[in-house]
């Protein structure tokens, strides 16, 4: 009480200038430190990861190569997480060719909910704040979860949001949410130029079970949540396991290498060892 009211004379003891200045450090701090005050004082039912990651599937970059690639790297270190090469068919089709799927990137967010009490999590709300969400971002969720989301409208000089909505989480069960979005030139600039952080914020997280608070978010290795979607999730895998699928065409159709589409390939990816390449 001695060192608050100490702190306290010292404070009125400042120049109006330097008031000011204090005021505005102290607002800019209250939200990285709100959530782990909020968690001294209310146990916590949902834990919640994040990861980045970039995706990309496109051809290799050589003039004769006819070689199609998938690739997941870590976006905050640029690390290879995972990468598959596959040769077209070799033309031995009976009055046809093969064409593999068109060439894009796609940003990805993956997030690790773990309902870690003994009872269901009922509507759960969560809305994300982050400088790569865009009204074309999707979401993905593995099978044991259903969840719909949206992109919310913000002001130009506030953080793109985006609104999940989770129907329920079973006791002691995590589930991944994706949040994937088109690169465009726009998010290229914004990686890959500019070099701009990417960042995540998470305001608030309610449910039937508790009131609305700031969560902490923590920093989850990218290949842990991999790994764990790859369990969690039934059927084909999307981003972790994709098989790259040919398309049969008839000799009369044009090949899609061949259509005048562009498409740059991204930076080339960093080769990390196994043990570091999910840090971030």
């Amino acid at each position: 009480m001695k060192l608050l009211e100490k702190w306290w004379r010292w404070f009125w003891q400042q120049s109006v200038l330097n008031k000011v200045a204090i005021v505005g450090l102290l607002a800019a701090a209250v939200p990285f430190f709100l959530p782990t005050v909020v968690s001294w004082f209310k146990p916590t039912l949902i834990k919640v990861g994040v990861a980045f990651y970039v995706y990309e599937r496109a051809y290799l970059p050589e003039e004769n190569a006819r070689t199609y690639f998938y690739e997941t790297r870590n976006l905050v270190s640029n690390c290879r997480l995972r990468r598959i090469e596959q040769p077209l068919p070799d033309g031995h089709v009976p009055d046809g060719h093969a064409t593999p799927p068109h060439p894009q990137s796609w940003v990805v967010g993956k997030f690790l909910f773990e309902n870690v009490s003994d009872e269901n999590i009922t509507n759960l709300v969560v809305v994300i704040r982050s400088p790569v969400l865009r009204s074309r971002t999707q979401l993905l969720t593995t099978a044991n979860v259903s969840a719909t989301g949206k992109f919310e409208p913000t002001s130009p000089d506030a953080r793109p949001a985006y609104a999940l909505s989770i129907a329920a989480i079973p006791p002691n069960t995590s589930a991944v949410l994706s949040l994937q979005t088109p690169i465009d030139d726009n998010l290229r600039q914004f990686l890959y130029v500019d070099r701009r952080s990417v960042t995540v914020q998470v305001p608030f997280i309610s449910s039937d079970q508790f009131e609305s608070y700031p969560p902490i978010v923590s920093r989850t290795n990218a290949m842990n949540i991999l790994n764990r979607e790859s369990v969690l999730r039934i059927g084909d895998e999307t981003f972790a396991g994709e098989k790259i699928g040919f398309t049969m065409l008839s000799s009369d159709e044009s090949d899609r290498k061949d259509d005048g589409t562009t498409y740059r390939i991204l930076p080339k990816a960093i080769v990390c060892s196994e043990g570091t390449a999910g840090n971030w």
